[in-house]
């Protein structure tokens, strides 16, 4: 097996929107997700981010409006038969040009909304080409972080089992930390995958807020399988721990929780113990009677749990 690699990722870039990954090289027309300088396939530092693009074009299409109007009112005062038309035409031409240019700036924002729109679907197939471009670049890197840092760029934009499976690849050759900007749900797949499955378990030691309903939902549709791995046991042990965090997650998991409360350390245990003992009112099925036998035997004359009482509501931390 590779040892794993203690490399730095750095955090990714936050976006209101996903299209505002992209870049359009005004050269070649190259399209790319990537933070590159010079366009990868022209060479020439011509890429614009699409949202200027399409401000652009929005802007030509106003004046274009503008001038539409202008032409028209002046083809009205060429052909008005007397000069009280003359006046007419040419009052209501200022007026309407008057009123555009005072909603031109509202109007600027749907017009490149409507640009965006439009783009996507003209340059679908250089859009799909250019991220492809990007996948291979990603994948060429000698460097794994770099690889994982580019494919999670184009992974914005394109989501697939293909790439999330591609960045688990590269998550586990790295050394994972707490104060890494790591994330979860993102990379869920559609099947059973054990290397997703060994990030998750890792994930529940280092960074358990990042385990969420979606992955329960993963872990316990697919329990058998990982329990079949080695050390797929601490593994659901280790989602298990994280469950116990919220009160609702004891709920919602509890039957998972039931199967797997005799692994948690003694921290776990206790949280969860705290939250079933103080909600005797709530139906935990089979967690409430394995809780007490875990408790009757092991933690009886433990000190921290014998100020544990029952009682109505307890808060969630």
């Amino acid at each position: 097996m590779n040892k794993k690699k203690n490399i730095l990722l750095r955090p990714p870039v936050k976006t209101k929107y996903a299209y505002e990954k992209l870049r359009c090289c005004k050269n070649c027309h190259n399209y790319t997700a990537l933070g590159e300088e010079k366009c990868t396939v022209c060479g020439k530092s011509a890429l614009l981010p699409v949202q200027d693009l399409a401000r652009r074009a929005a802007k030509r299409s106003l004046r274009s409006d503008l001038l539409l109007i202008l032409l028209l009112t002046l083809i009205s005062i060429v052909f008005s038969p007397t000069f009280q038309f003359i006046a007419i035409s040419a009052a209501s031409g200022i007026a309407l040009m008057i009123l555009f240019l005072v909603v031109r700036r509202k109007a600027l924002e749907s017009r490149i909304s409507i640009e965006l729109s439009k783009m996507f679907v003209r340059d679908r197939d250089r859009i799909a080409a250019g991220l492809v471009r990007n996948l291979e670049i990603a994948a060429a890197q000698d460097n794994e972080a770099r690889s994982y840092e580019l494919m999670r760029e184009v992974a914005v934009i394109i989501r697939n089992d293909h790439i999330r499976k591609l960045q688990i690849l590269l998550l586990q050759s790295l050394v994972l930390r707490k104060d890494m900007d790591l994330e979860l749900e993102p990379l869920l797949l559609e099947h059973f995958d054990p290397e997703l499955a060994s990030y998750i378990g890792e994930l529940a030691k280092i960074k358990r807020e990042l385990i969420k309903d979606r992955t329960f939902q993963y872990v316990i549709k697919y329990e058998q399988q990982i329990s079949a791995m080695e050390h797929g046991d601490d593994i659901l042990a280790g989602v298990a721990g994280a469950a116990v965090r919220m009160k609702r997650y004891v709920q919602a998991y509890a039957g998972f929780l039931a199967r797997h409360a005799r692994k948690l350390p003694k921290d776990r245990f206790l949280r969860l113990f705290r939250i079933v003992t103080e909600n005797p009112g709530l139906n935990w099925g089979a967690l409430q009677a394995e809780t007490a036998r875990i408790y009757e035997e092991k933690y009886q004359w433990d000190a921290d749990f014998q100020q544990i009482k029952p009682r109505s509501n307890i808060h969630d931390v």
